[in-house]
This record gives structure tokens, sequence and C-alpha cells, in this order.
């Protein structure tokens, strides 16, 4: 193994703001059918307002600022158009731009822009507006901005086409230009402070900055000049920031929103209430054995030790006690939904002390050894399992307790060798790979160097190709057991029976473009 190099770190150095428990992506619909990705007749029927409750809430409204993790699109995709939209099975399809087509080595991305399209200051939408757009986002330093680290330029090839030019191949970037990277706003407003607060775009609706009471909750009223008013059935949107779950439980059984997350233990209470309950599979929770050179503690960089402490876990009983069984059993970081992913890797490692015994005695660690490991609120629920199973392995835990504010930082500190993780499992194969490689999951910046050739062999094919190096790079990981999953577990969202909406598996708030009115 080798150490990341520096270069590479600062290109992912914006990926470790986020930190701690991610949620993933929101959905998009299927071109062609319903409003909620669905042909069931929804298609042109209008309604007057969709109301919904979020856990989150939006800081600013600069492009540069937004981000596409969970619910945070549905604050800002009202107003911001992207250049491509995401499909409900992973792909994406036309909106601002019309076409697309790489050049031989995928390094040059041109695309094809649409030419009816005005901003809500009256702006025209062109290349030039998408070159500005870009150019902002690339100057900023949101949390999403590494998103866009292999972007080197913007080049405008006529009224209405463009050219992205990459430093290597992005295997990502057609489904960044669907998230906060391809948001395109005024380029007037852009160049105003004004912009926090009174976003100018060419989405589907306004915001209204009168009735938005910030941190409360946000109105968006229709855009009377959209260019696809089919597409988007409610006349306004309201979002109501409930962060408290018994308040989001307690607003959606009363009718004051039609949609929002939940937990599990509130499953039978939603439906109960009459409401409609979405399952989503969305993050994976386990360990990730950070000191895989054995920085901190030698043992740790034996293969051996590694996949002892990954069988010493009854993952399944976890699954059963924690989260009510709502979830799979896995022993991958990426979603089902992956082009990565093997079924037969849910279980490569079995369940059983007395092989895991056998390879800490193998390794020379018969008598195990002490760790420190963090000990804060977040993760709570877990750590009796963990200290359960460690003990089996005659691994001892310091615990050192953490306020939760400090403990995302502190993940990151290098002064922990293994830490609990719930983490976003993604469909997208490169953005669940390259987790292992990430700056705050890989911080004690170890490379290996078969796990970057399958990776390399990924980003600069297509195809089947990349597919088999996707699928390589997976089966590494888990056989080297850099990180110790336990389950994949259910995110829940609840809908009032006069809404209907497509869920796309691995994201935990639906993008707004996938909801639409009940057929009566």
């Amino acid at each position: 193994m080798k150490q990341l190099s520096i270069i590479r770190l600062q290109r992912l150095a914006a990926f470790s703001a986020v930190g701690g428990l991610l949620v993933a992506c929101g959905g998009a619909d299927t071109e062609g059918e319903g409003q909620n990705g669905a042909d069931d007749g929804t298609e042109g029927q209008t309604a007057e307002q969709l109301t919904l409750g979020t856990v989150v809430d939006i800081t600013s409204y600069d492009p540069a600022e937004l981000r596409f993790e969970g619910e945070w699109p549905q604050l800002w995709a009202p107003v911001y158009d992207t250049l491509l939209k995401w499909e409900t099975d992973g792909t994406v399809s036309e909106n601002l731009a019309t076409s697309w087509d790489y050049n031989e080595d995928n390094t040059v991305l041109s695309l094809e822009l649409r030419d009816d399209v005005t901003f809500t200051d009256g702006e025209p939408f062109n290349a030039e507006a998408v070159q500005a757009g870009i150019e902002h986002f690339l100057a900023g330093a949101g949390v999403n901005r590494y998103r866009a680290d292999a972007i080197e330029s913007v080049d405008v090839t006529g009224d209405y086409s463009v050219d992205i030019v990459l430093s290597e191949p992005d295997p990502t970037l057609l489904a960044d230009l669907g998230s906060s990277v391809g948001a395109i706003a005024s380029p007037a407003a852009l160049e105003t402070d004004d912009i926090d607060l009174e976003p100018v775009g060419s989405g589907p609706y306004t915001l209204n900055t009168e009735e938005t009471v910030r941190g409360e909750q946000y109105v968006f009223n229709r855009n009377e000049d959209y260019w696809d008013p089919e597409s988007w059935p409610y006349d306004n949107i309201e979002i109501r920031v409930l962060s408290d779950l018994n308040a989001r439980m307690n607003a959606l059984s009363s009718g004051q929103i039609q949609a929002a997350r939940l937990d599990i233990p509130l499953i039978e209470q939603a439906e109960g209430s009459g409401l409609d309950v979405h399952p989503n599979r969305v993050d994976w929770f386990g360990l990730n054995i950070v000191d895989r050179d054995g920085d901190i503690e030698p043992a740790l960089a034996e293969l051996e030790v590694r996949q002892a402490i990954s069988m010493a876990f009854d993952r399944a009983g976890m699954l059963e006690s924690l989260e009510d069984g709502q979830g799979v059993v896995s022993q991958q970081i990426i979603g089902e939904s992956s082009p990565a992913y093997d079924e037969s890797l849910d279980d490569y490692y079995e369940y059983d002390l007395d092989a895991a015994r056998e390879l800490m005695a193998e390794a020379g660690y018969e008598d195990g050894f002490t760790i420190p490991m963090m000990d804060y609120d977040r993760y709570s629920p877990y750590q009796p399992y963990v200290e359960q199973a460690f003990e089996e392995l005659n691994i001892e835990i310091e615990w050192e307790s953490v306020p939760t504010d400090d403990g995302p930082e502190l993940e990151l500190s290098g002064d922990y060798p293994i830490l609990i993780m719930g983490q976003q499992a993604p469909g997208e194969a490169w953005d669940g790979l390259d987790l292992a490689y990430s700056a705050s999951h890989n911080v004690f910046e170890v490379e290996d160097d078969e796990f970057s050739e399958y990776m390399e062999t990924a980003r600069e094919t297509e195809g089947d190709e990349q597919v088999e190096a996707f699928q390589q790079a997976n089966e590494w990981l888990v056989e080297n057991a850099w990180f110790a999953p336990w389950y994949h577990r259910d995110l829940i969202y609840a809908t009032s029976d006069d809404v209907e909406v497509d869920i796309q598996p691995g994201h935990a708030g639906p993008q707004l473009r996938n909801y639409g009115p009940a057929d009566e």
C-alpha cells in the first residue's frame, strides 16, 4: 500500500465536510411517463398545492452552495433547472441540455442546449449562462464542490452549445450535471449578493419571499413562463422544515402536510393513520476500519484480523433487533441498484466466532489488543454490539466520550483506528466505491495498487469493461475488509392518499418532479 497524493487529497477535501452520517440523493422522473413516473393517467393533471415536510434547511440559494444529498434538492429544484435530469432507474435524460457526446478519450463532453428558455429576470438561457454557472460553481467552496473536481473549463462553442473540458475522465459527470453542479442561475443574479436569499433561475416555480420564513417554511408559486409546465402539476408548493420526528408524524396524520420522512418504529402508526408507507433502502451501517496500515494498531494491517472482525457480527440478529428487520444483511458498501453490486458478496463473511478466533491466532493476535473508539450519541445504539463482538476476539475497547457536535470532526482526526458508521449506499458505482479513498473515510491516507488499477480502468472505460472493473473493485474491498458493513437499512417515506410519488432506490428524498396528484 502507499499513501494518497496531496493532489488527490485536495481534490477530495470538500467531501470531508459532509462527515458522519450522510443521506442519499433525490430521485427523478421517467421521461415520457406521467408526473409520478408511471403511466397512470396523471399527465397533465393539476392540483392547487403540494405541502411537504423536510428534515433539512437550506442556508443559501447561491448555486455554489447547493447540496444534492437527502432532501436538500426539494428546497432548490423548484427554482433552478439542471442541465440533465435523473430517471428512477439511475440513468439521466435531457433537460436544459438536449443532447451530449464525449470525445474519444472521454475528456471533453459536448452539450447541445435548449434555445427556448428564459430566466425569471428576463435574461436568456444560453451557452454563456452555462459557462458562467459552472465557473461560479467551480469558484465556490460548497459541500458539493468535489463533484466538479475533474472540470478544467467550460468552452462556448456556439450560442447554444458548450464543451466541458476535463482533466481526466469522470464516470459521474453526467449524473452530476443532474445535481447541484448542473443547476443554472441567471448570470446577472450571480453577480449580486441577493442570490443567497432571492434565487433567480429558469425553474418551474419562483420563491415567494413574502410568505417564506427561513428555517420554517418555503413557499413556491408557479412560473407561468416555464418551458415545460406539463411536468409540474401543482400550482404551488410549500415545504415546511420539521426536524422533529414526532412533529412530522403529527403533521402527516392531521393532514397539515402530504409527505415526509419517518423512522421505522412509526410504520404501524403511519399505516394506522391511513398513510401510504414507502420503504427505501438507502444507508449501510457497520464499521470503517480506517487504520488499514496499522499506524495506531499494527494488528489492523493484517488481513486476517480485519476479516475476523467481519466474521464476529451476527448481522441478521442486529438488523432484527435494531431496525425491526427493515433492511437486508449485506457486506457491500454499494447499493443493490449499482452495476458493481454482486449478490454473492452479501454473505461473504458468515457469522462464525470459532473461525474468527482462528484467524486472529493465525495473525498472531490470539490474545487480542486494545483500541480507542468514539463514544457519542449518534451511534450509541450500535456500541453494545460492537463491544460484544470485539470481546469475543479479545479486542478491548477504550471508549472516549465526545460531544455529538464534535463527532464528525473527530472522525477525521486520525485518533481512532475504527469508526462506527452510517453511510449512503449509492447506486452510482464510482461514488460508492471511491468512498474507500475519500478524504473523510480514509483519514490514514492509505491506497492500494490493485484497487487503484480497477478504479482507473473504470474511469477510462465504458460499457461492459467498465462494469467488470467496478465489480472487481467491489470484490477487492469486500475480500480485503477495509469496511465491515452489517446491513443496509430501509428509510421510510410516508404520503397521504391524495399524493403519488416515485421513490428512487438509494435516494432518501424524492425529487419534486416525482410527485403528482393521486387518481381519484
